[in-house]
């Protein structure tokens, strides 16, 4: 991530998440950020297109997901606070986090579950990971737990579960997350203007107030890559999650 204090050289990120990273922002009484991102979103629901600039804005943010995928790449628990696997390595039971609410008020529970992978793998899905979920059967248990039953052996399957194609959508909002997206997480929709930035704004009903660092970020969309490093020197947004790569020199000296 660019911003105007340092220079990591990584690559493409998977997302941006707010309700953690933003510590030494918030130690300075800031609790807004502006980001910028060189591509708008052509809707907000990762599981109706491929485009990483969705995953970029509302994953972990406003939807999340079974697992957490963390940046060294490991896995850690999110919706799903433990799991168990089988002998056979195709058959996982996950334990599902209590208290836990859609945006929209709906209690998040096993058949929300069941309802978003069965949903990733019918034969209408345009998910980018239609195979991984048509090989995959969804049982609920209870409301707090749920059994997938995998066809193949998958090493990475926990990791898949932390992707941004296996977020948990609340069933009734399914049809219109692309403009109106609700999920489980920390943040929701504030605000879209078309061709210039999306706000999201701190959800005051998630599960863990306090985990949220920023009240509102607003994600700007700057193409150009002389306006992004103008931008940056200006103070006009904090940090540039993907930077055109010839404008790094600039930095650096």
């Amino acid at each position: 991530m660019l911003n105007r204090r340092s220079i990591l050289a990584t690559g493409a990120i998977a997302a941006v998440p707010l309700a953690a990273p933003w510590g030494a922002l918030a130690k300075t009484s800031k609790d807004t950020v502006v980001l910028a991102m060189t591509l708008e979103p052509p809707g907000l629901d990762p599981t109706a297109g491929a485009a990483s600039a969705i995953a970029e804005i509302v994953h972990y943010n406003i939807f999340e997901t079974l697992t957490k995928i963390n940046a060294d790449g490991s896995v850690s628990p999110l919706l799903a606070e433990s799991w168990e696997v089988s002998p056979d390595l195709k058959t996982y039971t996950l334990r599902l986090r209590r208290g836990v609410k859609f945006s929209n008020g709906v209690p998040f529970t096993a058949d929300a579950v069941k309802f978003s992978f069965d949903r990733a793998g019918s034969d209408k899905s345009t998910n980018k990971d239609k195979r991984t979920f048509a090989s995959l059967t969804t049982q609920v248990v209870d409301d707090h737990t749920v059994v997938l039953i995998h066809k193949d052996i998958d090493p990475d399957f926990l990791f898949v579960l932390g992707q941004a194609t296996a977020i948990i959508v609340e069933p009734k909002s399914a049809a219109t997350n692309a403009t109106r997206p609700v999920g489980t997480g920390p943040y929701v929709l504030g605000a879209w203007n078309k061709g210039a930035s999306i706000t999201l704004n701190a959800w005051p009903g998630f599960r863990a107030p306090a985990s949220i660092k920023m009240r509102r970020a607003t994600f700007r969309f700057i193409s150009d890559p002389a306006a992004q490093v103008a931008a940056l020197l200006a103070g006009d947004v904090d940090a540039f999650a993907r930077v055109t790569p010839r404008s790094v020199a600039q930095f650096k000296a």
